[in-house]
C-alpha cells in the first residue's frame, strides 16, 4: 500500500477516534484518575476492535508483500539468534558444572521504540505503540513472552531435547508457510513463520503494527533454585485434615 494511503487510514475517522479512545483511557489510568483494573479490561477490549478496524482496511498488494516479507526475515534472523545465544548460555553451566539444574528461557519482543520507517510518524502512534508493546502495562497477555518463547530445562544426568531452528520457526521439521487469514495467493510462497502467525491471529497487533518492524529485542533469563538443608533434614508431616495449630 502507498506511503499516502497508509497515512489516510490512520486519518480517518473510525481510526483516529478509537485511538484517542484508547489513549485517553491511558492518560486518565497515568493521572490514577481511573483504576487501572477496570481501565485495563477497556483498553483490552478497545485494541481488539482496533485491530479488527485495522485489518479490514489492509489490502494485500506487492508493496505489501515486501514489506511482510521482510519483517518476516527480520523476525526469523531474531529467533535463530536468540536460540543460538540460548544454546551457548547452556552448553557454558552445563560444561562448569556449578548448578545440578536450571532452566534457561530465551524471549523475543518487537523492539520497544517505534519505528523511525512507519509512515505514520505523529505522537498519537508513537504512544498507541507504547500501550501495544507492553512498556506500560500487559494488555495483551498471551505477549507477556514475546513473540515467541524458547525454553531449555537441564537437570544433571539428564540431556536436554534442543528444538531445531525449523521446529523453533515453524513448529515442524519441515518448512512451512503460516499464512492463515492472509491472502492465500499472494502470499502461497512467502514460507511465513509462527512467531508471525501468533502475532498476526491471536495477538491485538494490526497488520500495519508489524509491516515495519524491523528491530527486537531478546530477553534470556536462567533460573535455579538449590536447597541448603542438609540431606538428612527431617521434614514436617503436615496434616491439614486435623485442628491442632492452637499451641
Amino acid at each position: 500500500m502507498e506511503t499516502s494511503k497508509v497515512q489516510e487510514i490512520f486519518n480517518s475517522t473510525a481510526i483516529k477516534d478509537i485511538e484517542n479512545e484508547i489513549l485517553l483511557m491511558q492518560h486518565e489510568i497515568e493521572k490514577r484518575h481511573f483504576e487501572y483494573e477496570a481501565g485495563e479490561e477497556v483498553i483490552k477490549c478497545l485494541l481488539g476492535t482496533r485491530k479488527s478496524l485495522l485489518n479490514k482496511m489492509f489490502v494485500m498488494d506487492e508493496e505489501s508483500k515486501n514489506l511482510l516479507s521482510d519483517f518476516n526475515e527480520a523476525l526469523k534472523a531474531q529467533m535463530i539468534e536468540m536460540r543460538k545465544r540460548a544454546l551457548s548460555i547452556y552448553a557454558s553451566n552445563v560444561n562448569s558444572g556449578l548448578l545440578s539444574s536450571f532452566t534457561l528461557k530465551g524471549r523475543c519482543f518487537m523492539g520497544y521504540e517505534y519505528s523511525k520507517i512507519h509512515p505514520v510518524q505523529t505522537m498519537r502512534a508513537k504512544k498507541m505503540w507504547a500501550v501495544l508493546n507492553g512498556s506500560l502495562a500487559d494488555y495483551m497477555p498471551l505477549y507477556m513472552d514475546g513473540v515467541d518463547i524458547f525454553e531449555l530445562d537441564y537437570s544433571e544426568g539428564n540431556d536436554c531435547d534442543f528444538p531445531s531452528e525449523n521446529q523453533l520457526l515453524y513448529l515442524d521439521e519441515k518448512i512451512d508457510n503460516w499464512n492463515d487469514e492472509l491472502d492465500q495467493e499472494m502470499t502461497k510462497d512467502m514460507h511465513l513463520i509462527h512467531p508471525f502467525h501468533n502475532l498476526y491471529s491471536h495477538l491485538d497487533f494490526s497488520i500495519f503494527d508489524l509491516l515495519w518492524v524491523r528491530d527486537f529485542n531478546i530477553e534470556l533469563s536462567l533460573e535455579s533454585n538449590f536447597s541448603t538443608y542438609p540431606e538428612d533434614y527431617p521434614n514436617d508431616d503436615l496434616d491439614w485434615s486435623r485442628y491442632d495449630f492452637d499451641d
